[in-house]
């Protein structure tokens, strides 16, 4: 079975449009879970009159603001079914979606190599395909779409839940936002998905949303950036990218006075080699758009 995770905070319309999707499910076997990362608007009260009449199990959790991940954090000690679905607030699913996936799950249970099923993403708009179309291959790690296949857009993911139990995101004080790759990558380097093409998941950013803060969220949460960037530069394919974000880490720790910065790193003769590189860097404020040559 699949467990359909939600976050959300103050999206209560948005909830009612994705609620009415999953109605329409024609496979209902499956349980939504809905993490309320503290939302002071009318969501809790509305998710409590719908479970009364709701045609699939409804789990709701409310829990006091403190970012995505760690309603992802309590969304997967919670889950209890073998399968985990993210599905956010301001998405929402093709009436066949369900049914779908239980037909890949068939696939992969008993493949260990494998996490789950990775789909593109559609437009609610334009039903277009948000980015890139996956590549015509069966599997392929996380990394290795974006590095290898040079894959652009955001994607549906499925995963098992076993797997995700093991990589939950570290909870840092007083911030309240971690790229997904902090923990994805990790699974990554393990792990592949299934590739998928149809079209199963619907989206609409918001203007609100991380996807359109991305440079207030790195400025208000340092340290959780700065392990994303770290994350990228330790797990980059290509020699020239893994200098990239090397050299992005090192300055970006210095500029936000993060301590330990080396001490973390793995691979040290990299970082000792690329930081008077970093330093100038850093000193002379090369523009950003330097940087395109390593990325």
């Amino acid at each position: 079975m699949i467990t359909i995770f939600t976050p959300t905070y103050n999206r209560e319309k948005l909830l009612k449009r994705l609620y009415e999707s999953l109605c329409n499910q024609t496979n209902k076997k499956f349980k939504w879970l809905v993490v309320d990362d503290g939302s002071t608007d009318k969501t809790k009260k509305w998710i409590y009159k719908i479970k009364e009449t709701s045609p699939f199990e409804i789990i709701y959790h409310y829990q006091q603001n403190g970012g995505k991940h760690r309603a992802y954090n309590m969304a997967v000690k919670l889950c209890t079914t073998d399968y985990f679905f993210i599905l956010d607030s301001d998405d929402y699913l093709s009436n066949d979606a369900i049914s779908t996936l239980e037909k890949y799950i068939k696939q992969i249970d008993n493949l260990d190599f494998i996490c789950g099923v990775i789909g593109n993403k559609f437009d609610m708009k334009t039903s277009r395909v948000i980015g890139d179309v996956l590549p015509s291959i069966k599997y392929c790690s996380g990394i290795e779409l974006y590095q290898k296949h040079n894959f652009k857009g955001d994607t549906l993911r499925l995963y098992k839940t076993k797997i995700l139990k093991e990589y939950l995101f570290p909870e840092i004080l007083n911030e309240k936002f971690i790229y997904e790759n902090v923990v994805f990558d990790k699974i990554d380097q393990k792990y592949k998905f299934l590739l998928i093409k149809e079209k199963l998941y619907y989206c609409e950013y918001q203007k609100n949303g991380y996807s359109n803060n991305s440079n207030t969220l790195k400025l208000n949460n340092p340290i959780g950036y700065s392990l994303s960037l770290k994350s990228a530069s330790e797990t980059a394919i290509n020699f020239k990218k893994k200098v990239g974000w090397t050299i992005l880490y090192i300055i970006w720790c210095n500029k936000m006075h993060i301590h330990n910065k080396f001490k973390c790193y793995k691979n040290k003769i990299l970082y000792i080699i690329l930081s008077p590189i970093a330093l100038i860097f850093y000193i002379m404020k090369i523009p950003k758009f330097f940087f395109n040559i390593f990325k």
